[in-house]
């Protein structure tokens, strides 16, 4: 997939160094946010509610980012400290090519987690239906 160069290096040392404000926001959005996804998934939804052709759609949202991100690191300067937003993504580094590459390898790994969420929803047991919900059962809405 992704060979390792020393172009990459400066990309994930930038965002090893995170601090403040971008430090929490790295956290909330690539640890906080899939963990809630997940219990939200576990605890709060009906099992069987996904369908086998949602795995089609998923890796939707990541493919138009792919676009967007090649799109933005063409559009700005080669010296620009926020050119590539994630270090796989970086094509001086690794070539149209090998980001390619990345990116049918990423697209793939969402896939098949798609389809294993798909088959965790068959087996799964149902939520406990809690006393505390902001909406009626019949609302189907929120929880």
């Amino acid at each position: 997939m992704i060979t390792p160069r020393t172009e990459a290096a400066p990309a994930a040392a930038e965002i090893a160094r995170l601090g403040g404000g971008r430090a929490v926001a790295n956290q909330l959005l690539h640890t906080v946010t899939p963990i809630g996804a997940a219990l939200d998934f576990l605890l709060l939804t009906a099992p069987g509610a996904l369908r086998w052709r949602h795995t089609a759609q998923w890796p939707a949202a990541p493919a138009l980012y792919f676009a967007f991100a090649l799109v933005r690191g063409a559009l700005l300067s080669p010296d620009a400290p926020t050119r590539c937003t994630y270090p796989f993504l970086d094509v001086t580094a690794h070539g149209y090519g090998g980001v390619l590459a990345s990116a049918v390898a990423l697209g793939a790994a969402f896939y098949a987690l798609g389809l294993a969420i798909i088959g965790l929803d068959r087996i799964r047991p149902a939520p406990r239906p809690s006393e505390y919900r902001i909406s009626s059962e019949r609302a189907r809405g929120l929880k």
